[in-house]
């Protein structure tokens, strides 16, 4: 996964009791996340776009990161329009 760097550094941090270290490495693992999905949608890479999803919904659930999952499901959404609005093109063709 491209953003598991930040993971391992929070991991570290938590490990050592450094909770600002902690929260400063959640926050970029969340924004690593976040653009990372944005960036894959943007280049209708969709399918790697909603494993990162996926991957980022586990992360959410292990470290309670609520912030997270509204960001994955706004992508998910974003996603969801794409697939539509190919379809409907697709039929219309």
């Amino acid at each position: 996964m491209a953003c598991e760097k930040w993971e391992r550094l929070m991991q570290l941090a938590e490990r050592q009791n450094n909770k600002a270290k902690a929260l400063e490495f959640k926050e970029k693992l969340v924004e690593c996340l976040v653009y990372q999905t944005q960036s894959l949608i943007a280049e209708r890479r969709l399918d790697e776009a909603e494993e990162l999803i996926k991957q980022g919904r586990d992360l959410a659930k292990k470290y309670g990161i609520e912030e997270l999952s509204f960001h994955l499901d706004l992508n998910e959404r974003k996603i969801k329009e794409i697939r539509e609005r190919r379809a409907a093109r697709a039929q219309a063709s």
